[in-house]
């Protein structure tokens, strides 16, 4: 899955496997396979990046000898990305206090 911002600032996770089109107008509109319509942030390109490197992620721990020059860079893992509008979580400690 991809991370993807709407235009009112909501993150959204796409499976780029159904991607079909993408349109640049003054914003940017993804068209799934199902025919449903994501209207998104990024730039054209900038999704097309983000599915280049998560196609390449998927490869990654699947060879023998490290990475290559032209993989994506580790900040762009998709696992690395988190939610943009809030904090990280921390666990709660529901232990009674005495």
């Amino acid at each position: 899955m991809i991370p993807l911002t709407r235009t009112d600032g909501t993150a959204v996770l796409v499976n780029p496997d159904r991607i079909e089109t993408i349109e640049e107008t003054p914003d940017t509109i993804i068209t799934l396979a199902d025919g449903k319509k994501l209207l998104v942030r990024e730039t054209a390109t900038e999704v097309a990046t983000r599915f280049h490197y998560y196609q390449r992620s998927l490869n990654v721990d699947a060879r023998f000898g490290g990475r290559r020059a032209y993989d994506p860079p580790q900040a762009m893992d998709p696992a690395l990305y988190e939610h943009p509008n809030r904090g990280r979580l921390r666990a709660y400690d529901d232990s009674p206090k005495g």
